[in-house]
């Protein structure tokens, strides 16, 4: 039988693969604040004009050339609220049927 206090092998890898994201987010956050790092990152290269490394997209961000497909917003149709008109009144039942035969001492 497993002992319930070890975790189990797909949450050590759900664990594994947020720990990974976390380090490569810090580290492309890191090499893109700081150029001296990226620049040491491509070694005796140097950076090339157009830098599409990851460093680079990362700190910049991507621009798509082709528009994403969006769906047309749901077309909003008017609709009157309407209200059920009672004809009865209907009154609460008492809470007790009989008075209760003792209550508090006067004062």
């Amino acid at each position: 039988m497993r002992d319930p206090r070890q975790p189990s092998l797909p949450s050590f890898l759900h664990r594994s693969l947020a720990a990974g994201s976390a380090v490569l987010v810090f580290a492309l956050g890191l090499f893109a604040a700081s150029p001296l790092l990226h620049e040491h990152l491509h070694g005796h290269a140097g950076l090339p004009a157009g830098d599409t490394c990851a460093v680079a997209l990362f700190a910049n961000g991507i621009s798509a050339p082709v528009a994403f497909a969006t769906p047309p917003p749901p077309v909003a149709e008017w609709h009157e609220a309407r209200v059920a008109a009672s004809i009865e009144i209907f009154l609460d039942s008492p809470r007790y049927l009989h008075r209760p035969e003792r209550g508090p001492p006067a004062v």
